[in-house]
């Protein structure tokens, strides 16, 4: 039996299969930290949503603390209409303005980008909130995540493992956020890269080099005596 490639990613499928496509593989891909599941043939085979009554009071939360919020379904993309960010890069997008709330649609993910000392805080007082309702974790330090509930990286490659008939115990995982924590601790042989969070190493120990110099490839290299 050979060796399956997963990509594990809090981005949605289009990022991800351009990703898939530039490294030349055939993989499964897990998007939006868990929320969406695609095959080999780049099919979707998973999804949960933030259905639209959470989503609405959570935009309102966002809303009323005055951050840039960005919200995806899919291809769809929705921000607030006091966001006056530059969004024309996002390419492959259909952007949605957002004046009433409860117009906008169930979803896979919601983002909100600031700088750090108001992530954490955000972080803070939406988990006291909705720590019930949805999933809430810092990507990265300017970056705060929402999925649904019951969604991880740990949990989508479940179902993988399952369908592939694969052992947690034979599956190695790299991660540098708090978004990979879940699956890390689930898995035989987690790798936390070295430039990883902090609450990331607190927990696993194995370690490869950073991402900016090839930490995964030379760790693989190393693992299979290639």
């Amino acid at each position: 039996m050979g060796v399956e490639f997963i990509i594990a990613t809090g981005r949605g499928e289009a990022s991800a299969i351009r990703i898939k496509k530039q490294l030349g593989i055939d993989a499964y891909i897990i998007c939006n930290n868990g929320a969406n599941i695609y095959d080999k043939d780049e099919n979707m085979i998973f999804e949960k949503v933030i259905s639209k009554e959470i989503a609405y009071e959570l935009l309102k939360l966002l809303r009323e603390e005055k951050v840039n919020y960005n919200c995806f379904l899919h291809d769809d993309f929705f921000r607030d209409e006091y966001d006056t960010t530059d969004y024309s890069q996002r390419i492959g997008f259909t952007e949605h303005i957002l004046i009433d709330l409860k117009e906008c649609s169930e979803l896979n993910k919601i983002i909100i980008v600031d700088k750090e000392d108001v992530i954490l805080s955000l972080s803070k007082k939406l988990r006291e909130n909705f720590s019930h309702l949805v999933e809430i974790t810092i990507s990265d330090p300017t970056c705060v995540d929402i999925v649904p509930k019951e969604c991880s990286k740990g949990k989508a490659l479940e179902v993988i493992a399952k369908k592939l008939n694969i052992e947690f115990s034979n599956i190695i995982a790299f991660g540098d956020a708090e978004n990979d924590l879940d699956m890390l601790k689930k898995v035989g042989h987690p790798v936390a890269m070295e430039n990883a969070q902090s609450v990331v190493k607190k927990f696993i120990k194995n370690r490869a080099k950073k991402n900016t110099e090839n930490g995964v490839a030379k760790y693989l290299e190393n693992y299979f005596n290639l």
